[in-house]
Formats: C-alpha cells, sequence, structure tokens
C-alpha cells in the first residue's frame, strides 16, 4: 500500500503568498493600464455643445423594396387551324413593328378563312329567324284581380326595371291580403282586428303553422308592404306586427322595350284582357343581340386572316422583345423568366380587341398557340405598404425609384393600389404598384428602392435630437450653458413634431437661431484603446461606421440623418434603422431637405 506523502505547513504558506503576490500584482497592472489610458486618450475637448435651431423642410417618407417587372405585354393569338411553318424568332430577339416573326401555310389560312366564313352565314341565317320575334308591345292581363304595385313610370327601362324588381306590376287574384305573425294562442278560425295606416279591417286566421299564424284581409284599400297590427276584435289584446304580403300575388313581367303609356292605377280591379301598358322598341330580342355580337367577333376574325393571308406571314404589330412564341410540330413554347404584367388581346392574332391583365411569374415550356411582345416602355415595381401608411398615399403620386444594380435614381408615378390587404403574423398589409420608364441595362427581376413622400412641413424649425430631454410627460431642452460651474440651465418646454436619428422637429417652444445646449455623449477611453489595439474596428446597428486607427473608411452603417433616417415599419414592430430585406418590404421615414 502507497503511503501518502505529508506537505509541510511551512511550504503551503509560500504557495498561498507567492498567488497573493501574483493577483496583486495583476490588479495593480489592470488599474495602471487603465490610469494610463485615460490619462493620454481622454477626450480633452468639452464634454457640452451647442447648436443653434434651423429652419428646414421635412418630410416623412414611406419606403420599399421590389422587382421590377416588365408590363403592357401583348399577346397575339394565333387563329385555329393556322399552321405554322416556321418561327423566325426566338424568345429575347428584338422586333420592329412590320418584322416577319413566323411563316404560314397559306392554303391553311384560306381553309380557315372559308370556316369563318361558313359560322357567318349560319348566323345570318338564325339573324333573320330572330329578327321576327318581338316582345309584346301591349301587355294586358290574362286573368281578373286587383292591382297592387306598379313599378314602372312611363319611359322605364323594361329590362332595368325588371333586374332590380323582378316584375312591372303586381296583380291579387283571390281579393286577399295577408299578415303573418307569432301565433301564440291564435287557431285557425279566430276572428281578429287588423290595423292598416290607420284604419281597422277585420280579418281572419286563415292558418297556423310551425309557429306562425297567417291572417287574411281583403286587398280592398289595403298597401303592399304597409305595416300591419293584429288585435283581439276589442282590441284589449296585441297579438303583433308584420308587414302587408298580397296572398295570391301574380307578378306582371316583359324582357325588352320602353314603357310608353300605363292604362290603370295601384287598387284598381281589372278584368281578364285589360290593358295594363304599352311598349316600344321591343324589336330586338335578347337572342338577337348576342347573335349580332357574335357576328361581330367572326368579322374581326376574318380581317386578321385576310391580313395574315395577304402578308403571306405572321407580323410583328408592335416594336419590343418577344416574351413566348407558339408552338410548332417540333417544339414547346417558352416564355422567358421574369414577373411581369400581361396584356391579351381578343380577336385573332391580337389586330382588334381590348387587352386584359394576367401575370406571367417564372420559366415556363408548355404548349401555346400565340406570341407575345413586350414594348420595353414601361416597367413596374410592387411595394409592400403597411396599414397606417394605405391611406396616406394615391393613384397618380409621384416616386423615386432606384435601380440597385443600375445606381441610378428615377421618378416614377402610383399606377395601382389594392386595397384587399393580406395579414402576416398579424400585421395588414397592402400593395402599391409603381410605374417608370423603361431604359437600358433594366431587366426584369432587378432588385428596386422605393420612396413615396407622403406628408411635407416647409420651414421646419430643427434641432439635434441630442438635445432633447423627456420628462416622461413632456420634452425640453436647456437654452445657457455656465463655462465655470459646467453646469446647463435656461430651461425651455417644447412640443415635438418629426423626428430621425439625427434631428427633431420642434413645433412650439423655440424660434430660428435659438441656442441650445446638451451633453455629448462619449466613448469610454479604454475601450477606445482596446479597439485601436484590435486595429479596424467595426460597427453596425447604430454606431458610427468605424475606421482604422489612420482614419480608413468605414465598414458599419450608421442611421442615416438626412434622407434615409428614421425608423422602419417590418413584420410587426419597429426595430432600430436596418433596412428590410427580400422584396415588398416597406417602411416610413423622416427625411430632411
Amino acid at each position: 500500500m502507497a503511503r501518502r506523502k505529508k506537505v509541510k505547513k511551512s511550504t503551503i504558506v509560500k504557495i498561498v503568498v507567492i498567488v497573493g503576490v501574483l493577483v496583486a500584482a495583476a490588479a495593480a497592472g489592470v488599474i495602471y493600464l487603465r490610469k494610463y489610458v485615460s490619462t493620454k486618450f481622454a477626450d480633452n475637448s468639452t464634454e457640452y455643445s451647442s447648436a443653434k435651431a434651423s429652419v428646414m423642410d421635412l418630410s416623412t417618407r414611406v419606403s420599399g423594396t421590389g422587382s421590377l417587372s416588365d408590363t403592357d405585354i401583348e399577346e397575339y393569338e394565333m387563329p385555329d387551324n393556322v399552321e405554322i411553318d416556321e418561327v423566325v424568332v426566338e424568345v429575347g430577339d428584338k422586333v420592329t413593328e412590320g418584322q416577319t416573326i413566323a411563316k404560314i401555310n397559306t392554303n391553311s389560312v384560306l381553309a380557315a378563312m372559308y370556316e369563318v366564313q361558313h359560322k357567318m352565314d349560319e348566323i345570318d341565317s338564325q339573324l333573320q329567324k330572330a329578327s321576327e320575334q318581338k316582345a309584346a308591345t301591349t301587355i294586358k292581363s290574362t286573368v281578373k284581380g286587383r292591382v297592387k304595385a306598379i313599378y314602372v313610370t312611363k319611359g322605364s327601362n323594361v329590362i332595368n326595371t325588371m333586374t332590380e324588381k323582378n316584375a312591372l306590376m303586381i296583380l291579387s287574384l283571390d281579393g286577399y291580403m295577408k299578415v303573418e305573425i307569432d301565433a301564440g294562442d291564435l287557431t285557425a278560425g279566430k276572428k281578429v282586428s287588423v290595423e292598416v295606416n290607420g284604419k281597422k279591417y277585420k280579418g281572419t286566421v286563415k292558418s297556423v303553422a310551425e309557429g306562425k299564424a297567417k291572417i287574411l284581409i281583403t286587398d280592398n284599400g289595403t298597401a303592399l308592404g304597409a305595416d300591419a297590427k293584429v288585435t283581439s276584435t276589442d282590441g284589449k289584446k296585441t297579438y303583433g306586427t308584420a308587414k302587408l304580403e298580397v296572398n295570391s300575388p301574380l307578378s306582371i313581367v316583359s324582357y325588352a322595350g320602353k314603357v310608353t303609356s300605363i292604362n290603370v292605377k295601384v287598387n284598381q280591379s281589372i278584368k281578364k284582357g285589360k290593358v295594363l301598358m304599352k311598349l316600344n322598341s321591343t324589336s330586338y330580342t335578347a337572342n338577337y343581340d348576342k347573335l349580332i355580337k357574335e357576328r361581330a367577333d367572326l368579322a374581326e376574325d376574318l380581317a386578321d386572316l385576310l391580313k395574315i393571308y395577304n402578308d403571306g406571314a405572321i407580323l410583328a404589330r408592335m416594336s419590343g422583345t418577344i416574351k413566348t412564341v407558339p408552338s410548332t410540330e417540333d417544339s414547346e413554347a417558352t416564355s422567358s423568366s421574369s414577373s411581369s404584367s400581361t396584356s391579351s388581346s381578343s380577336g385573332y392574332y391580337g389586330y382588334y380587341g381590348s387587352s386584359s391583365s394576367s401575370s406571367t411569374t417564372s420559366t415556363t415550356t408548355e404548349k401555346s398557340n400565340s406570341f407575345t411582345i413586350c414594348p420595353d416602355k414601361k416597367m413596374t415595381i410592387e411595394v409592400s405598404v403597411d396599414e397606417t401608411d394605405i391611406l396616406s398615399i394615391s393613384k397618380g403620386q409621384s416616386a423615386e425609384v432606384t435601380i440597385d444594380s443600375l445606381e441610378q435614381t428615377f421618378t416614377g408615378t402610383i399606377t395601382d393600389i389594392d386595397k384587399s390587404g393580406t395579414t402576416s403574423d398579424g400585421t395588414v398589409g397592402y400593395t402599391a404598384e409603381i410605374t417608370i420608364d423603361k431604359v437600358d441595362g433594366m431587366l426584369s427581376g432587378m432588385s428596386a428602392s422605393v420612396l413615396i413622400a407622403v406628408t411635407e412641413y416647409k420651414n421646419s424649425i430643427v434641432i439635434p435630437v441630442e438635445a432633447l430631454n423627456n420628462t416622461g410627460s413632456s420634452y425640453f431642452v436647456y437654452t445657457t450653458y455656465d463655462e465655470e460651474t459646467k453646469q446647463l440651465g435656461g430651461m425651455v418646454e417644447v412640443k415635438l413634431g418629426i423626428q430621425n436619428d439625427t434631428y427633431a422637429q420642434i413645433t412650439e417652444g423655440l424660434q430660428e437661431g435659438d441656442e441650445v445646449w446638451y451633453k455629448k455623449a462619449e466613448e469610454n477611453p479604454f475601450e477606445k484603446y482596446m479597439n485601436r489595439s484590435n486595429g479596424n474596428r467595426s460597427g453596425s446597428g447604430n454606431n458610427r461606421p468605424q475606421g482604422n486607427w489612420n482614419g480608413g473608411s468605414g465598414s458599419g452603417n450608421r442611421p442615416q440623418g438626412g434622407p434615409n433616417g428614421g425608423y422602419n415599419r417590418t413584420g410587426s414592430g419597429r426595430s432600430g434603422s436596418g433596412s428590410g430585406s427580400g422584396n415588398r418590404t416597406s417602411r416610413r421615414s423622416s427625411t430632411l431637405v
């Protein structure tokens, strides 16, 4: 068994003494170093600064980022049955108006024209029959009854009235009006009193079902839709109140024309065959109008085919860049990769017809039967706008657009605002579209930054934001400084307007030229020395750009006080002054001009 060697007490004491000396020496070294640094590198300038209130023009701006998209892209759809022999352009090619972009089989064009002409002949035959179909010019009652409602007046458009009321008149056929109320203790056959417009009528409970009682009264003199109060015959008990309805109604309807005369009055009793009203302009029925439109569309198609046949090819209808080409037997159409707004034209090959918009957001390879050409005149950027700012902007408002890769700024216009809104993490965002003129170098997908001025403040009084002092309920500034006592004085309460990280707008309390005093924030001398010892210094967030000891350029970002100062509004909160990233982000900033 090994023996444990016993350490002498004197040896332990020596070890403790040596460790204590070393710790004391290290502490002394640190204290000396701090004192040396504080003495050698301390800022000997005054710790107080002053500034005069000055006048500047201010504005608040909404900013955001997005990506460029082509716009006003025209789609030229190939006519049915027209065969393409060869597409002579590719996606991305620049073309001029009138340039050949595809060669076609002329025989297929002739066949297509024959087909269109045949369809037009068929429609002409149908039109002949439809022109003989006329709506009745005289509307008569087919039964006896009483007129309870007239929804038209002289000159009324029949279609408009039918759309709104579903009828031109309402007749009562059985001589009764009805009122339905909660049954309570009412039973079928019970006699009651019904008061309408201050006049009392005798009523009878016709039926009781599913908790409702139907009471009938005469239709002579009682108005449709009037309030009807049902009571006991002696008037001591009220059962309920409801609107009067026709018990057995007949709707008088038509589908074309205008009213030239009305031959009856409300509450008039009529016999079978009675002329109720007369109409004119009833020659064309809805079917006739439909056929006319179909024939007009076919006429446009035929004109397109004649144009193609005469040209002997498909020609570009505008100058620009080819975005897609139609499929041929040996290939499939390919569209360019971009986020873009596309206008499609009705009618073949886009020669005629109105345009509508759609969106192409990625490269696709699929069957297609059309050319699309971008005119290269305009581009758009979509940015997200916070719910607190959306009402501050409007269509037609100007915006500054900076294209990051081009390092150029352009003036754009807000051309659309989508106020439908989307919610993310509890924050509602809206989309604004900004349109700019397209110049050389702009490509779909390029990143862009947008600034929209929402409020301007002319001739504002501003001071350094460091001069503000906050009591919790108000703000004040110091206007004097005693050199001997090194004390600030002359407290003046001020009202604060907008501010960013550098300047604050003062709306009350100061005039231009008033001097304010404040204590400048200082850097800890020891930290300054340590930063120097570490060579280059970098900063981020709210630090100044840090250069090297010899005054090299900074690598950190400082909150910008001038054009870019302020706070960001991203996500559901506000954070420092860092810029947002990704597409369609936005923030609000205060700017001094």
